[in-house]
């Protein structure tokens, strides 16, 4: 077995224990809330951290309503005096698997001198050189990849994200949704491994496009960079509507899409995945609608989240399965692509 299918079918283990320890340290998130001056909160990442700091900038905006951004933190390293505005006043939030992936470190650093800046750490590392650095530091080692390419560290530090949302905007409901998404993914991986591993295992496209709109935006630009680095193969993530504005032209035949089909404007979403089809392309959709409400050759029904947020969780694992299963067909190894290391160190 590869690492990275085991990191991928073992993430709700995983998921399971990240949500116990965010439960025991609720009380410590809202304390350093509280304590911390901030007037706004900046998501730092490098890779797939950065992706989903996309994500949380957005779910802090909309459930915090509070300014937020998401900065990868090599453009802030090497370009530090741009954001000074941005910086000065902020809460700096820092998701990563490793811990000691330079560009976030020298930021954190950079930060902490010039703004004695406040700081939150996420890593999947215990005694990492982050954690060190910062003022309050969320360590889970459980959610480690040891493979090269991020799959379960993903879905967790994602969670964490949102976790970390909910509890400093009180939100017990929110808090609770997520649970329940934790709770019941063993039950939606059974339902669909199958099928998705069908679509990788037997499908004869070549290139992937992720459509997903709001929250889920992050999330879904990680989904195109599994594709990347798994499978190896071209991908790209773009908003639900803004396929039709020029990248439309590329989708063929030799297309997969996967939709996260937002929670508004159904007829729209059905024109485009009409459209879609009649360029040849394979597409899945994802969401809450019923099934059949699309003419996509897969439909994966999620529970109605009031959080679209949580639905991200689920998400995540429908391109994990079929990148991992594209690979294989492939004859690729998916621990191990060429020319990429599990973190940089600069």
């Amino acid at each position: 077995m590869y690492l990275t299918e085991k990191e991928i079918f073992n993430q709700y283990e995983a998921l399971k224990e990240t949500y116990r320890y965010l439960v025991d340290e609720k009380e410590k998130i809202v304390s350093f809330k509280e304590s911390a001056s901030f007037s706004s909160i900046t998501y730092i990442g490098s890779g797939s951290s950065y992706t989903l700091c996309q994500s949380a900038a957005v779910s802090t905006q909309l459930h915090l309503g509070m300014p937020a951004y998401a900065l990868a933190a090599g453009d802030l390293m090497l370009n530090f005096e741009q954001y000074r505005n941005i910086i000065k006043d902020t809460l700096l939030v820092a998701p990563s698997r490793s811990g000691s992936t330079s560009e976030v470190v020298e930021s954190i650093k950079k930060a902490k001198k010039e703004y004695n800046s406040p700081c939150i750490s996420i890593s999947a590392k215990k005694g990492s050189i982050l954690g060190g650095l910062v003022d309050y530091s969320l360590e889970l080692p459980w959610i480690f990849d040891e493979s090269v390419c991020q799959t379960r560290t993903v879905t967790n530090l994602y969670t964490v994200n949102l976790f970390l949302i909910g509890a400093m905007a009180g939100d017990k409901n929110l808090l609770d949704e997520i649970g329940n998404a934790v709770e019941n993914g063993e039950d939606f991986v059974a339902k669909y491994t199958d099928k998705l591993t069908e679509i990788g295992s037997q499908g004869e496209w070549n290139k992937v496009v992720i459509l997903a709109d709001g929250e889920l935006s992050g999330i879904a630009g990680e989904a195109a960079i599994a594709f990347k680095e798994i499978p190896q193969l071209i991908s790209n993530y773009y908003h639900v509507l803004d396929v039709r504005h020029g990248p439309m032209v590329l989708i063929d035949k030799d297309t997969l899409v996967i939709m996260a089909a937002p929670q508004g404007g159904l007829s729209f979403q059905q024109d485009l995945v009409d459209d879609i089809k009649e360029k040849g392309a394979k597409i899945i959709t994802v969401g809450d609608q019923q099934e059949g409400e699309f003419n996509s050759d897969l439909h994966v029904q999620l529970p109605p989240y009031k959080y679209y947020g949580v639905a991200g969780i689920p998400f995540i694992f429908i391109p994990q399965v079929i990148a991992y299963s594209k690979a294989l067909k492939r004859n690729i190894n998916p621990d191990l692509p060429a020319g990429l290391d599990p973190w940089i160190e600069l």
